[in-house]
């Protein structure tokens, strides 16, 4: 690839890791724009989570990089905690179809997998439990092949 070739190149940073890992720290520091689904849940600049927005804050986020990517934007910075593979699924597919180089970003915080300090450090008090909860199920070092080939589970 020549140089002026991989300079054009596009990129989605997708980034994943537990509240309170300094996933979102990491997105703004890799100089983009960053879409995060967490802005869904923003009322007059006040964080309000409701689980059962959860499906449509991500369908929303969906949207918004797919906006981004049809008028060529780069990089893009898809910041949730992406736990599994198939969460970064929709992702991926959205960055082959515009055309996006995608690398997976983690905070390399060193208590990037400690619940307790997670608990401590997140700023939109998730409980230790569900910090817990989400380490067991965590996807260690996923491939894009594998997120991929990944499928949501029913439910």
């Amino acid at each position: 690839m020549s140089w002026y070739k991989k300079a054009q190149q596009k990129t989605l940073y997708i980034t994943r890791g537990l509240s309170g890992s300094g996933k979102s720290t990491l997105a703004k520091q890799l100089g983009g724009e960053v879409y995060s689904s967490d802005d869904f849940f923003m009322v007059n600049g006040e964080y309000v989570w409701d689980e059962e927005g959860v499906p449509y804050a991500h369908f929303w986020n969906r949207g918004r990089v797919e906006e981004a990517m049809k008028k060529g934007d780069s990089p893009i910075i898809a910041d949730n905690t992406n736990v599994k593979k198939w969460e970064m699924k929709p992702y991926v597919e959205l960055a082959l179809k515009y055309g996006y180089k995608v690398e997976l970003k983690e905070p390399q915080t060193p208590w990037k997998f400690d619940a307790e300090e997670l608990a401590k450090r997140n700023t939109h008090g998730v409980p230790l439990e569900r910090i817990e909860q989400k380490l067991k199920q965590w996807d260690h070092n996923p491939t894009i092949e594998e997120i991929l080939e990944s499928e949501k589970p029913e439910r």
